[in-house]
């Protein structure tokens, strides 16, 4: 008899707390203007907000936070947002993507294009002395410039071009046989210049001048290779028609989307000790 009450007590209360409305079982549907129901303001959805249209943007990248940001966490396992384009903004950025643009009057030395991509890492050795001489090369074309050099695998410059010069080599390899080229770029989006820096080669389509991004792989037919290990000391011989190009391509500054003028006449095609360089021009040396 005691314990009807309990049971009755207990039951009342269960179907009371049913009963009871919350915020989380509206019947209305939530507002789908993108403005906030806490007391924000209407308007469209922003950019990689998590909350905006009622859901998870399918468009924004993974890792965001609020408001498109980016987050990186540190070692103390505290999130910080990413300033827009900052060092560590990497929104739609792919990795081979140059992270900075370096600064207007300067140089960015890019990190070596390595065709097949597949040889990258067990090259990345060689990939380094090479990016090193590059560097020294552009300190002697363009003294008193500063200098931006780009890390594994930051290989190209953005959309919309790097703020100075930029200079990177193709490089490929078969064995113990290696080949380079170099990649040069005024500021901007200005055409690319290719000229061959160790190694035999051809252009296939007869020009030495590409479209700004474009893959100069496409472009090159590998004719004869030199020996990795003497790879530095033969680029050496080339040396000369590499500075030329990075002063032209320094004192072109052609604006975003236009195609500098020719710069001077075309020496005779220099030998080396594998054979002749089968090019069809190269950059004449200015004085």
């Amino acid at each position: 008899m005691l314990k009807s009450p309990c049971l009755a007590a207990l039951v009342f209360a269960a179907t009371g707390l049913a009963c009871s409305p919350t915020n989380s079982n509206q019947t209305t549907p939530p507002d789908q203007t993108g403005g906030s129901t806490t007391g924000g303001t209407a308007g469209g959805p922003t950019l990689g907000d998590p909350n905006a249209g009622g859901g998870t943007d399918p468009n924004a990248p993974a890792g965001t936070g609020p408001n498109g940001q980016d987050s990186t966490t540190t070692g103390t396992g505290q999130t910080t947002p990413a300033v827009a384009g900052g060092p560590n903004d990497n929104r739609f950025i792919a990795p081979e993507i140059s992270h900075s643009k370096g600064v207007p009057g300067g140089i960015v030395v890019l990190y070596p294009r390595i065709i097949p991509t597949t040889i990258a890492g067990e090259n990345a050795a060689l990939a380094t002395q090479i990016q090193a001489k590059v560097r020294a090369v552009a300190e002697k074309a363009l003294p008193g410039r500063p200098i931006d050099v780009r890390p594994s695998p930051e290989r190209v410059c953005p959309k919309t071009g790097c703020e100075g010069v930029s200079i990177n080599v193709l490089f490929s390899r078969s064995s113990t046989a290696c080949v380079t080229v170099a990649i040069i770029n005024g500021p901007g989006t200005s055409m690319t210049k290719l000229i061959p820096w160790g190694g035999s080669v051809e252009f296939k389509t007869g020009t030495d001048t590409i479209q700004f991004r474009d893959m100069p792989e496409n472009f090159v037919k590998i004719k004869d290779f030199q020996p990795c290990d003497q790879l530095t000391t033969v680029m050496a011989d080339q040396d000369q028609f590499i500075e030329a190009a990075l002063r032209a391509a320094a004192g072109s500054a052609a604006p975003a989307g236009t195609t500098p003028g020719a710069t001077g006449t075309s020496p005779p095609a220099k030998t080396s000790p594998a054979g002749p360089a089968n090019v069809t021009s190269k950059p004449a040396t200015r004085k």
